[in-house]
């Protein structure tokens, strides 16, 4: 399954998305789609998710926590959700402030078991 028709999905799934990238293990984008982010804009996003996601992951395997799975953050002007794939993979997913984390959370699940079925 292309991962371009996966990505759109996300954002025709999550009223309020902006934008959702794929990346590799060392932040390099494989795929993306926006709304209104220039590429540029999505792929700095998506590379500093990366960090996000390893430092939190070392801190929940730190705190006996075990595997992380997805990492939210909130602000004044924008959300952004990450998901770890498998083989180091992940998957961000920015919004609009205000839009439903459970939604977002479920959209996400299911584009990650999506990916992960994609992913060597």
């Amino acid at each position: 399954m292309p991962f371009q028709y996966l990505l759109t999905n996300l954002l025709v799934d999550v009223p309020g998305a902006q934008g959702a990238i794929f990346l590799d293990p060392e932040g390099e984008s494989v795929e993306f789609v926006t709304r209104q982010a220039t590429p540029y804009e999505l792929k700095l996003e998506g590379a500093y998710h990366g960090i996000f996601l390893r430092k939190a992951a070392q801190l929940t395997r730190l705190l006996d926590g075990g595997e992380l799975e997805r990492l939210s953050i909130s602000g004044r002007h924008m959300a952004v959700m990450s998901r770890t794939l498998k083989a180091g993979y992940y998957l961000v997913l920015v919004m609009e402030p205000g839009t439903p984390a459970c939604l977002a959370s479920a959209a996400m699940r299911k584009a990650g078991e999506a990916l992960d079925r994609e992913i060597p």
